[in-house]
């Protein structure tokens, strides 16, 4: 567990501290359980205030530490074993106390609807407009393999097991992922994949895809903002087709 910051440090400094601590830790999977032990350990008012105070150094001096610390925070929300609700919710009620909006933004949940439109994501389907149709146990079958010109087909299918599957593929690219972030219409269930995966969540390019797509669940899109660069805020920001909460998480980073 992450101990020994007391309470009379400035927030700045507090923010830097916790940043090395996670980061000196050899693996995500170890960060992220230390940010969550360190979130669930009382009193909640201080763990939002050192929260904020690392949403804030990362836009007045950003660093390598604190952008890794933020990519822990945003991965540790986003597995809700790791953080209990009941954790949660008094993180959350001490955000609203301390008017850190956007740290409560970051730890609202909604839940994952599971598909976009009419099309049923099981029913049979052709990699190309004349081809045979396959089913979803053939194109899970097809995700797994290296035929590029299958895999770019497959960029395109709305099972979000077909994309689960294409995410863990070694022969996928960042400009594929990226392809799959931008779809429109497309399963939240679907982005919901990208943004939580381990291999490509933290790559920039895919990031601001999410954020930038409104089909992206909006408790995903707020937690991936902090670690975007003022430019894309400010894009966020202005577009009238994100959800709102997203929208106003920007606005708030970039006035942070």
């Amino acid at each position: 567990m992450i101990r020994g910051m007391s309470g009379g440090d400035d927030a700045g400094e507090r923010a830097v501290a916790l940043a090395r601590r996670l980061n000196a830790l050899p693996e995500p999977r170890m960060r992220r359980r230390a940010l969550a032990d360190y979130m669930s350990d009382p009193p909640a008012r201080e763990r939002v205030i050192a929260l904020r105070a690392l949403v804030a150094a990362h836009r007045s001096q950003p660093t390598p530490a604190i952008a890794e610390a933020l990519e822990t925070l945003t991965a540790a929300l986003s597995e809700p074993e790791l953080i209990p609700y009941a954790v949660r919710a008094e993180l959350y009620e001490a955000a609203k106390l301390e008017g850190c909006d956007e740290i409560a933004r970051m730890l609202f949940e909604a839940p994952v609807t599971a598909a976009a439109g009419d099309e049923d994501p099981a029913a049979e389907r052709p990699l190309r407009p004349r081809g045979r149709p396959l089913t979803l146990g053939e194109r899970k079958s097809l995700a797994r393999g290296h035929v590029r010109t299958k895999l770019e087909a497959l960029l395109r299918d709305p099972h979000p097991d077909v994309v689960e599957i294409l995410l863990g593929n070694p022969h996928l690219t960042e400009r594929d992922v990226v392809f799959i972030a931008t779809r429109r219409p497309a399963a939240p269930r679907m982005l919901e994949l990208v943004a939580t995966s381990e291999k490509w969540s933290s790559r920039y390019a895919v990031k601001r895809a999410l954020v930038l797509n409104p089909y992206t669940p909006p408790h995903l899109g707020v937690r991936l903002l902090t670690t975007l660069q003022a430019v894309d805020l400010r894009a966020v920001g202005a577009d009238a087709n994100l959800p709102e909460p997203v929208r106003e998480q920007a606005l708030a980073l970039l006035g942070g």
